[in-house]
């Protein structure tokens, strides 16, 4: 006869030491879900190579400063031909400006110094985003195979995915900002012209070397705008479609080894896959790809904050063009592309509900771009 009093259970999801049995089930659920997360996400910058993130804590609004513009030494003071002998021999052809005449000083004289504009940027986090499964213990008792890690994976992803896209949709609008006059110029884009179709693949076609030619020239103007607004030139990341991907196979030094060192393959998570008129080249399915106008605000009981995320896209304005690409870049040098919010993070929870049943899978994020 068997005394039970010296029975002792082995049991396998208690941590040692710890008095919760499922302490282990936890963390196998939370470390599966943020790794996925991190696996499917390439907007979500862990490098800190486009964004600059801040944890929330006692607030729900985030404020960035934005710094103006560098000051230009060649326009401080000027010389003006006063006496029409030009000269600049009189002392009155030379007019400082707080003691300077093109940024050199003159002895003696005071010297004032300059202004730098300055504004703020705000972001204000959203409301708690929920992925959730709830599986019913019958299921669970009766399966001969693990469904919580699986599940855990494809809750992980939804929040990835979610997650991108909104940031996606910010930076677009970033794109056709037209910025503060004197702290900074605003974004930059390139719209393909003189041609009449309203979709990516109509726009860059594939087949032959034409629709990569076209890409590339774009990249190549855009490139152009981002010197002219002294863009860091280390540190472009270009967010490329799969079509776009698909196409570029027709630049033969694009996906080159020669092209790619892998000093490359750490930059924005290990996605960059190749380089293209000094950006690197990061795949994605997440770009905007359907309206989205007053969706969120109508669904979310006319929370304004949500406004944010409306993009609409017709393919038929350069206001409302379909994205082939979005460039991001500038966190290293301290301008990032991208402020985001969070609060707590992702929190994860795995719980029984005995009133109905089921084991409830909950990841969570309260986050914003």
């Amino acid at each position: 006869m068997t005394d039970i009093a010296s029975t002792y259970l082995s049991r396998t999801l208690q941590e040692q030491g710890a008095g919760d049995e499922r302490a282990l089930a936890l963390k196998v659920f939370s470390g599966t879900v943020l790794e996925a997360f991190r696996a499917k996400t390439v907007f979500y910058d862990n490098t800190g190579s486009i964004m600059v993130k801040k944890t929330l804590s006692g607030g729900h609004i985030a404020q960035w400063p934005v710094i103006g513009d560098d000051i230009d030494l060649y326009s401080v003071g000027t010389f003006d031909d006063q006496d029409g002998n030009n000269d600049y021999s009189d002392s009155g052809d030379v007019t400082t400006d707080g003691g300077l005449a093109l940024g050199y000083h003159t002895p003696g004289e005071f010297i004032k110094g300059r202004k730098i504009e300055m504004s703020e940027q705000t972001v204000r986090v959203d409301d708690v985003l929920v992925a959730a499964i709830d599986v019913p213990f019958s299921d669970l008792d009766l399966s001969h195979f693990d469904v919580i890690r699986p599940f855990a994976t494809k809750l992980g992803r939804s929040l990835a995915i979610d997650n991108d896209k909104k940031i996606a949709t910010i930076a677009m609008k970033a794109a056709q900002d037209g910025g503060v006059s004197g702290v900074y110029p605003g974004g930059q884009e390139v719209t393909r012209t003189g041609h009449t179709s309203t979709t990516v693949a109509g726009n860059y076609p594939d087949g032959n070397d034409t629709g990569a030619g076209r890409f590339r020239e774009d990249c190549a103007n855009l490139a152009e705008l981002f010197d002219n607004d002294h863009v860091p030139e280390d540190g472009r990341f270009l967010f490329i479609s799969p079509h776009i991907r698909k196409i570029l196979r027709w630049e033969t030094d694009v996906f080159n080894r020669d092209y790619n060192p892998d000093s490359l393959a750490g930059d924005l998570n290990s996605r960059t896959i190749g380089t293209l008129e000094g950006f690197n080249l990061v795949l994605t399915t997440h770009l905007p790809g359907t309206s989205t106008t007053d969706t969120m605000y109508k669904y979310m009981g006319g929370n304004t904050n949500h406004r944010k995320y409306d993009y609409k896209v017709t393919g038929s304005e350069a206001d409302y063009a379909v994205p082939a690409a979005i460039a991001l870049c500038g966190a290293s040098e301290g301008s990032a592309a991208v402020g985001m919010v969070q609060a707590a993070g992702i929190r994860t929870v795995i719980e029984d509900d005995e009133r109905r049943n089921v084991n409830t899978l909950r990841p969570q994020s309260a986050m914003a771009a």
